[in-house]
């Protein structure tokens, strides 16, 4: 089985094709928040170096967020084209899930939690345990003030943390939780289409693809614009 995974819900864009669970061609563009100009190349360069058609795809796979909001449209808008062209059922992927799985293979005794910077102190965060079978949530999740987060942590002894809410708030987490906090190697913090592709892989094996039309982004919030928007309606 042939799955494309497509990444880009954080700052650099990927595609990778991955047979059953080799990974054939696999691509991670340079250019921060450029997916519109680099994503459909980049399909295009892992279908060439997998050897294979378009056509030959069995599941499509995406991340469908949390994450930037712009990139969580191009990749889902994307997805549904390809399947919608191809007649290839998709799989949504949390990016959330996917980039806990970077961090495999990992001690079942450590808290593995992907946190994203949503900005203002905010964050977008889960806590899995990663098992065989794929990674296990924890901590629900969902968007989260920072101190949030870090307080339901607290009943774990180490967590190891992912994702580019590690860079900004680097500071602020090291003053909320002294001890029994580790930071992810820089080749695995970020999200990558290579765990996107083994995720839904596995999403699609257990339960099945959906069709284009019921691939939906996971924004976990409403943009800045629809809340001023929303907030304007109710005062108004």
């Amino acid at each position: 089985m042939y799955i494309l995974g497509i990444e880009t819900t954080g700052a650099f864009a990927s595609a990778a094709v991955m047979r059953d669970d080799q990974v054939t061609g696999y691509i991670k563009g340079n250019d921060r928040f450029s997916h519109l100009q680099n994503l459909t190349p980049q399909i295009e360069q892992v279908i060439k170096e997998s050897g294979i058609a378009l056509a030959d795809l069995d599941v499509i796979a995406v991340s469908h967020g949390p994450g930037s909001f712009t990139g969580i449209r191009i990749g889902v808008s994307t997805a549904r084209a390809l399947s919608q062209i191809l007649g290839t059922p998709c799989a949504a992927v949390s990016s959330l899930e996917a980039l806990a799985l970077n961090a495999a293979p990992m001690d079942s005794g450590v808290l593995v939690c992907p946190m994203l910077d949503a900005r203002r102190n905010q964050i977008y965060g889960g806590g899995y345990i990663l098992t065989e079978e794929g990674p296990k949530e924890k901590i629900k999740a969902g968007p989260y003030m920072l101190d949030e987060f870090m307080s339901k942590t607290e009943n774990y002894r180490r967590i190891l943390l992912l994702g580019d809410a590690t860079d900004r708030y680097g500071r602020e987490i090291g003053q909320l939780r002294h001890e029994g906090v580790d930071i992810a190697a820089e080749g695995i913090r970020y999200q990558d289409a290579v765990s996107v592709a083994r995720l839904g892989s596995r999403i699609y094996a257990e339960g099945g693809g959906v069709g284009y039309s019921q691939l939906e982004p996971d924004y976990m919030r409403l943009a800045e614009a629809e809340r001023k928007l929303r907030r304007k309606q109710q005062e108004g």
